[in-house]
């Protein structure tokens, strides 16, 4: 890969943190195949900021995560590209209402003791979580890959990075982890809508290119959370349940609690010793949670997901967290 400059950023965190947790998330988590990898202690993301580049993240032992930009082109903004990562990883994340609420949780706390210092892992940026959400929907995760890899083909940039390997559970199938495909921002997608119609079938492209012109045009970002679910069911091809999982996993709406989430309800049932959990049963025990009851959902997935019990950290079919 050729690379115009480099750029170095130091991004601070809101402790507790542990980088550790973030990759072993990042390895369960299906959807980042492709555009985010593994290199030696580093996570190797990229995208665009409005210029190509690529991101190579580690933590020092104060706690601080450095990130080296190559820039593939010419320099962009390298504070784009911090906002970013620090929304990427939720760096910026209070973790204390979740923990504090932990504490008369018995069960949940089990959770945050393996989990400790664990931000929320979202999509790289929240245009990406609501592609995938189309994408996904009603779809064989391994489909749905491969129509995420020829989206980012199509629209967005292909570039080679020496020494990349991907994640410890790879998707099955003949889905490539290596090169590096950074994903396209709305304004590209928008400009290559006929590649869109060539490369997708014709509900996800009709619903790829409404969500970029939506995510083009307004600053969704600025909404409130209920505001921003209302605003995402309007455009085609979203529900309530992909709508919430977007605000969730995109935009950092961890006031939100997943929609009809059969994973989450086995999960909840085996953290809790319960035969079967119902949405009645994750509405009760998310409860005490307040704001932070989607941290509370996601930490509840994570948990089973690094353990193998199938509660799927993997972002799933049909927007499953």
């Amino acid at each position: 890969m050729a690379v115009a400059k480099r750029t170095s950023l130091a991004l601070p965190v809101a402790p507790p943190y542990d980088f550790r947790r973030s990759v072993e998330y990042f390895d369960q988590f299906a959807p980042a195949a492709g555009g985010t990898a593994r290199h030696r202690d580093a996570v190797v993301t990229g995208g665009f900021a409005p210029e190509p580049f690529v991101a190579r993240l580690r933590a020092d032992e104060s706690g601080l995560v450095h990130a080296r930009v190559e820039w593939i082109e010419e320099p962009g903004d390298g504070s784009a590209v911090a906002e970013r990562l620090d929304s990427f990883l939720s760096l910026s994340d209070d973790l204390s209402p979740l923990y504090d609420a932990a504490a008369s949780d018995p069960a949940f706390a089990r959770a945050v003791a393996d989990l400790y210092g664990y931000h929320h892992v979202r999509f790289p940026t929240p245009f990406e979580a609501a592609c995938w959400a189309v994408l996904s929907r009603r779809t064989p995760t391994l489909t749905a890959l491969r129509r995420k890899r020829s989206l980012a083909e199509s629209a967005g940039r292909v570039v080679s990075v020496d020494g990349l390997r991907p994640p410890r559970r790879p998707a099955s199938g003949d889905v490539e982890e290596s090169p590096l495909r950074l994903f396209p921002t709305p304004e590209r997608v928008a400009a290559a809508s006929d590649a869109v119609r060539e490369t997708l079938d014709d509900d996800p492209a009709r619903a790829v290119l409404g969500a970029a012109a939506a995510f083009e045009s307004e600053d969704l970002s600025a909404l409130s959370s209920r505001s921003l679910v209302a605003r995402l069911c309007e455009i085609r091809g979203f529900d309530p349940r992909s709508a919430t999982f977007v605000a969730r996993r995109g935009f950092g709406r961890t006031s939100l609690l997943p929609v009809r989430e059969r994973r989450l309800r086995t999960a909840v049932a085996d953290l809790y010793g319960l035969d079967d959990a119902t949405d009645d049963d994750i509405v009760r025990l998310s409860d005490p949670y307040g704001d932070s009851r989607g941290y509370w959902a996601h930490y509840v997935r994570a948990w089973a997901s690094l353990r193998g019990d199938g509660g799927g950290g993997d972002g799933g079919r049909d927007g499953d967290d």
